[in-house]
């Protein structure tokens, strides 16, 4: 009976393979760990919004390295919203600390790619 209304992260797509279980995986992920449901969904929408910026399904999924870079990154902003940061605060008692700088530079698959 519990219900919580996050709002999305707009991202340019690249690519949407896999976002779903993206998705999917991060919400588990925090239900496992017993987040609160809105901080679920958050991380959810945050590790799909991440993945649909790089080519390839599982290729795509971000790894803690990857949501702590953008969340060092991110709040290395003055203009970002208050209240859309407080949102992802739970971030700060659960990542690493980011050991590269935002964007990371990621392997591109090859399967399916073609010289023009």
């Amino acid at each position: 009976g519990e219900t919580a209304e996050v709002p999305a992260i707009a991202v340019e797509a690249l690519d949407p393979t896999g976002a779903g279980d993206v998705f999917v995986a991060g919400f588990v992920t925090g239900t496992l760990a017993d987040w609160p449901l809105a901080d679920r969904l958050a991380f959810a929408g945050l590790t799909a919004a991440l993945s649909v910026q790089e080519f390839g399904g599982s290729l795509s999924a971000p790894g803690w390295v990857e949501i702590a870079a953008w969340w060092q990154h991110v709040k290395s902003y003055d203009d970002q919203d208050p209240a859309a940061l407080r949102r992802y605060a739970f971030l700060d008692g659960i990542l690493p600390a980011a050991a590269r700088p935002w964007p990371l530079v990621r392997a591109v698959p090859t399967i399916g790619f073609r010289r023009q």
